[in-house]
Parts: structure tokens; sequence; C-alpha cells
């Protein structure tokens, strides 16, 4: 999923994407920079050439911002029902996805960042093995989940603006290479 975000922005801007899938040892932590760079420079260990990398973290504002970069092992852990059940009485649904993208060519580290709004759900929707996709629907996605975004094969409205990180990495890597 995440690739193919990369690959429908970096495309628009002329830039080609390759996938090569690594096994990086992702460093623990709560500072999802960090982590995003981390993982840019040890990607780029192995392919020994420049690499761009991605990473999400999640924000649930309700809960002190848990589970932040955690996140992805919170999904191992997890199901719908675990979530609903921390949010259980609590008003507050909102949610913010910090979305990061990071380069490193051997020499510099570059990360971006973009911060996407949205909103905990009471019940889980839509077909994806990632337990919190079926309880989160994001900003101009017209409530739906992640998800159900997903099984529609549509494109996510932040994909679609101009405004994620990738947008903001395909605009720095242009003029840079121009």
């Amino acid at each position: 999923m995440k690739f193919t975000i990369g690959t429908r922005i970096c495309a628009r801007s002329g830039i080609e994407l390759l996938q090569m899938p690594v096994d990086i040892d992702e460093i623990q932590g709560e500072n999802a920079e960090e982590i995003v760079a981390h993982k840019a420079r040890a990607a780029f260990e192995i392919a020994q050439k420049p690499v761009v990398v991605t990473d999400d973290s999640w924000a649930i504002l309700a809960l002190g911002g848990f589970p932040g970069a955690y996140m992805k092992s919170i999904n191992h852990w997890f199901q719908p029902e675990d979530f609903l059940r921390l949010m259980h009485g609590i008003e507050n649904r909102d949610v913010i996805l910090h979305q990061y993208v990071a380069y490193h060519d051997g020499l510099e580290t570059t990360v971006f960042g973009h911060d996407i709004p949205g909103k905990m759900l009471h019940e889980a929707r839509g077909k994806n093995d990632t337990p919190a996709t079926k309880l989160i629907t994001l900003e101009g996605d017209n409530g739906r989940t992640i998800a159900e975004v997903d099984e529609a094969g549509q494109e996510y409205a932040f994909s679609q603006a101009s405004t994620s990180a990738w947008h903001a990495f395909a605009k720095w890597y242009k003029e840079r290479s121009a």
C-alpha cells in the first residue's frame, strides 16, 4: 500500500521508484523521525544506492498519542475490538496519521513529514489484515475507513491532494535533480 502511494505520487513528477524488499531491524522508540531516518540509512547499507523509505506513526489524541511509533507492534497484538475497548466512553475520537518519507544517498538523510487528521470509528468496517485500518477514517475519504478505500482500489484523499510527505519528497527530489 505505501509503495503504491509513493509510486503514484512520484510518477506525477516524473520520478520512478523501484521496490527492493529488504529486511531491516527497526529500532524502537518514540521518535518516529529518528526511526524512519535509521531505516533509510540501514536500507542504503543493503542497497548501496540512494533509497527512499516510508513509515507511519499514529496518535490517538484521547489516549495521549498512543500508540505513536509503536503502531506496527500494536497491530500484531490488537484486534479492532481491543482498540474499541480502549476508546469505550471516550468522546474525542480524533486520530492523527504522522506520515514520514526518508531519503538517504550515503551522505545525507532527509526526512519529510506530514500529518493527516482522521477519526476512530465506533465499529470496524472493511477487510484488511491490519486491525486499525478497519477503524480509522482519514480526512477527505468521505467517512470510509482505510480498509474500505483499499478494498475499492481507490487513492486516499491525501495522495490526490498535494500535501503528503510523498509530495514533499517528490518536489524536493525534482528540484534537487534539476
